[in-house]
């Protein structure tokens, strides 16, 4: 409010206020700013005031900018996959994987894919997926998850251990899923 003031209060020198100067005409400001006096026409002489006047007549705002009109960037890798991984945006503990998945593609769009996580239609942003590179894929009939590129095979078997450790009883030999023969105390035979 007080520059509003300054702009528009009288200068003696030119004989009129800046505001008349740039713009040709008076501000409008409330009334207790200024005592009221006679409104008129402001011709200047000098040729900076006219030139300066001419400029801001031609001066026109910036053209809108349209920020949603861009196409979203897809990698490569990630508009041909089969099957991606999708990024947890939780918190997450130490040595707790980033992303869960592998899942498959059932339909793509610009922004955003439709996966099959574990029997469920989802439909996950592309900026949380990333393409997965897998080796040994599932049925389609499967409802569950890939199994991920680095899990052992499930088809390796270990070999039976045949030891003489054991005493030889009429109970069959007991393994463990790793493969090793328990030894029982004697109280429990």
């Amino acid at each position: 409010m007080v520059l509003l003031g300054i702009r528009s209060s009288w200068r003696v020198i030119p004989g009129c206020s800046p505001a008349e100067l740039v713009y040709r005409s008076t501000l409008r400001i409330p009334g207790e700013f200024l005592q009221p006096r006679e409104a008129r026409a402001v011709e200047p002489d000098l040729p900076f005031l006219r030139q300066l006047q001419q400029s801001m007549r031609s001066i026109q705002p910036p053209p809108p900018r349209f920020h949603g009109t861009q196409t979203a960037y897809v990698p490569a890798n990630l508009a041909s996959a089969d099957y991606v991984y999708v990024r947890k945006d939780s918190h997450r503990h130490p040595l707790q994987r980033p992303y869960d998945g592998p899942y498959r593609v059932l339909n793509k769009s610009d922004k955003y894919f439709t996966l099959d996580v574990k029997g469920r239609t989802e439909t996950v942003s592309i900026d949380r997926l990333k393409a997965a590179h897998v080796t040994q894929l599932a049925t389609h009939k499967d409802s569950n998850p890939v199994p991920c590129p680095m899990d052992p095979p499930s088809s390796i078997s270990r070999p039976a251990a045949t030891s003489s450790l054991t005493p030889s009883t009429d109970n069959p030999i007991t393994t463990t899923r790793s493969g090793r023969i328990p030894r029982r105390p004697v109280r429990f035979r």
